[in-house]
């Protein structure tokens, strides 16, 4: 009997159409927007339904499943979706059905892609799994810099972040971010505050692995040609560091080549280098090489700049402790000191 008006209500036509007839033909996009405008309900009105049910979706994700920018591929996003078919008195599975199964694994199959450096780390594919990865390739990086922040300790403990990147296509409206940190493997991972021109999607996490992956959603879906600036600072909770494994490294691995990219230490006048040098090498080496030393400033900072670099790993090695038979052409111990953002 409680089935009775779910199914009765889909009756309703929307612009002359059936409503029913739009939930079994699809595509998602258009039968979402049917199904809203025949109950009359607002995204706002959506949004609050799904909180009492303790699901937090922002008003941008519901525009986005609207217009077909986006599909639900979460776990989340999925229970969200079977509430909502609730909320608007549609059969269940009804909006579920009309979901490509392509759509998850064409994401899924890009993620494996932005792993396929690390073959032998299949926590990071297993972290990008569920992350929608297919918009971030139709980015591509103009400017990209880093500054890092080492504490009396010698530990990092942030790097604000900017990006300027431009859109390759239409609709692209969000990038992907993977940062890793061994000193903070099984402990709390960072942190990623202050953001400008952007804000927070989906974000998965490996504490065991110090693992933190995500995306960030821009103010608005970018047209082809356009370009957008990003800011973000990343926090490492000072309490979390295991000092068994100091981070001496710091480093970003771009899949693809940048023109510009600037990475600048700034050290606690406590804790100062004995020396500073740069690294790079190829997605391939297990073990950048040093390629030069780096001269510290009077403000205690060193910088390196990149031009036309990757794909590869380029960063900055310090030693707090100068080891005597250490050669300018040592390697850095990647195993071990390792502090990296993949674009």
């Amino acid at each position: 009997m409680s089935a009775q008006p779910v199914t009765t209500s889909v009756r309703p036509e929307v612009d002359g159409e059936d409503l029913a007839e739009i939930l079994r033909v699809g595509p998602f996009a258009r039968a979402f927007r049917a199904a809203i405008a025949a109950r009359g309900l607002g995204l706002e009105r959506i949004q609050d339904r799904l909180h009492q049910h303790g699901i937090k979706l922002s008003i941008a994700t519901l525009s986005y499943w609207q217009s077909g920018l986006r599909h639900p591929e979460r776990a989340e996003s999925l229970r969200a979706l079977k509430l909502i078919e609730g909320i608007l008195e549609l059969p269940a599975g009804s909006l579920s059905s009309l979901l490509r199964s392509s759509t998850r694994r064409a994401s899924r199959g890009m993620s494996g892609g932005v792993a396929e450096p690390w073959p032998e780390r299949p926590e990071i594919a297993e972290l990008l799994s569920d992350i929608p990865t297919t918009p971030d390739t139709s980015l591509r990086r103009l400017h990209q810099r880093d500054r890092v922040t080492i504490g009396p300790d010698g530990l990092i403990r942030s790097t604000i972040c900017s990006q300027v990147m431009r859109a390759e296509r239409d609709g692209v409206d969000r990038s992907l971010f993977l940062f890793g940190c061994q000193g903070h493997a099984g402990h709390d991972l960072p942190l990623v505050t202050n953001l400008r021109n952007c804000e927070l999607g989906h974000v998965s996490s490996n504490p065991d692995h110090g693992l933190i992956g995500g995306e960030f959603v821009f103010e608005r879906p970018l047209r082809k040609g356009e370009t957008v600036r990003i800011e973000y600072q990343v926090h490492n909770p000072p309490e979390s560091a295991d000092k068994r494994h100091r981070t001496e490294s710091f480093s970003r691995c771009f899949l693809h080549t940048v023109p510009v990219y600037l990475v600048e230490l700034c050290f606690d006048e406590r804790a100062l280098p004995r020396r500073c040098q740069q690294f790079k090498g190829r997605l391939s080496d297990e073990n950048p090489r040093i390629t030069r030393n780096l001269e510290l400033g009077i403000a205690n900072t060193v910088w390196s700049v990149g031009r036309n670099f990757g794909p590869g790993y380029f960063g900055i090695h310090w030693d707090s402790e100068l080891a005597q038979d250490e050669g300018e052409d040592s390697v850095v111990d990647w195993s071990s000191h390792w502090s990296c953002n993949v674009v």
